[in-house]
């Protein structure tokens, strides 16, 4: 089927990708890179759900109902190749809220969380706000991709209280999808140490190169050490719908993690939620998606052939899951600040600088956008970088 990823959306002051856009770039009618949402249209399937349940004009309180929970089976199997069982869904009010809530269950006053940077600043936002102390273990950068430091961290949860991991798979910033080796070790040193993961799988339906995203849910160790949240927001672009479900299988976790939910004021699902999960959850959905990815991955190879053209230096990290990519610009500017001053501010080419995730003198591209703008943009970054004089 024929879908629209040609036109770009229209995006108001109250849309915080356009609050955050600088005024010289929205007024030359570019679209921003930064932010991870996409700029063209929704998939119809979801568009024409949320039609009908306009139309009917019922918004009233909504239950995850056995048709709700067959349908996130359904795209587990299908779009991850993950089987789960539909008692494991617990509907939350989205990623960084169930974190929260996570957080408030598992670590106690005295007690940690852990992160591994650089990786989305939002997670230590949620312990911060909480009064819990986040701990870091940072990734180790190689040639082409990062891999986790398991010798550090096995030594940091031997000194640490440790009591929560959480994990993004596929990974933002950087756009890497962990290898099934790497998620059986990090498992096996939370088993080891007595601490859980919290699995960020909320891209994990946005791959490339023929990948799948493995989940943690598969590996047989998982036990009562998981809590994965997945979600629509990337897949289908709806960030701004306050919604996720988090996969637990243990029956003991899940009750627990309900009941935090429960005191934390969650009340029922948002009707437009279901509506979104119902339709796009469905051959139709996934038929999108893999359209979308498709586009995605074509706008990964303009951007990894313009840079290697005329800023050869750059290195370009990503291009295996989730639409955002990590680019090295080290090299070339010395510091953050001039980075994004001559991106931004010359080539109106605006990104989110690397420090938010901590890596500063990287940038961070969101690519799902209509392969004119990026090709536009990329055309614009040439022609200042040519002419640039530091």
């Amino acid at each position: 089927m024929s879908y629209d990823f040609e036109t770009v959306v229209r995006r108001g002051p109250e849309n915080l990708k356009q609050a955050f856009t600088p005024r010289e770039v929205l007024q030359a009618g570019l679209v921003s890179f930064d932010g991870a949402e996409p700029d063209y249209p929704t998939a119809p399937v979801i568009r024409e759900a949320v039609a009908r349940l306009a139309e009917n004009g019922l918004f009233g309180f909504t239950l995850a109902d056995d048709s709700y929970r067959e349908a996130v089976r359904w795209w587990m199997e299908n779009s991850r190749g993950v089987r789960i069982d539909p008692e494991w869904i617990v509907p939350t009010l989205g990623t960084i809220h169930a974190l929260s809530s996570a957080i408030r269950l598992l670590v106690h006053e005295g007690e940690q969380m852990l992160v591994m940077p650089p990786v989305y600043n939002r997670f230590q936002q949620a312990a911060d706000r909480l009064g819990r102390k986040t701990v870091f273990c940072p990734l180790i950068e190689e040639d082409t991709r990062y891999r986790m430091d398991l010798d550090r961290l096995e030594d940091i949860l031997r000194a640490n209280p440790v009591r929560l991991i959480v994990l993004c798979n596929p990974h933002n910033p950087i756009g890497q999808i962990w290898r099934e080796e790497e998620l059986r070790g990090l498992l096996e040193l939370a088993v080891r140490y007595d601490a859980r993961i919290f699995s960020d799988e909320i891209f994990a339906d946005n791959c490339y190169q023929g990948l799948r995203c493995p989940s943690l849910l598969s590996l047989p160790q998982a036990g009562d050490r998981v809590l994965v949240s997945t979600s629509l927001g990337k897949a289908f672009g709806l960030t701004g719908l306050n919604h996720a479900n988090v996969l637990i299988p243990d029956e003991a976790l899940r009750r627990d993690f309900e009941d935090r939910r429960t005191r934390d004021h969650y009340g029922s699902m948002d009707p437009a939620a279901y509506a979104c999960v119902k339709a796009g959850y469905s051959p139709e959905g996934l038929d999108w998606v893999r359209a979308s990815n498709r586009v995605c991955e074509e706008n990964i190879r303009l951007v990894r052939q313009a840079l290697g053209r005329f800023a050869p230096s750059a290195r370009v990290f990503g291009g295996e899951g989730a639409y955002v990519l990590w680019v090295d610009m080290r090299s070339s500017f010395p510091d953050e600040e001039t980075m994004l001053d001559f991106l931004v501010h010359r080539a109106l080419f605006h990104v989110d600088g690397g420090s938010a995730y901590g890596g500063p003198g990287w940038f961070r591209m969101c690519v799902a956008s209509p392969a004119h703008c990026v090709r536009q943009a990329l055309e614009r970054l040439e022609n200042a970088w040519k002419h640039r004089t530091s």
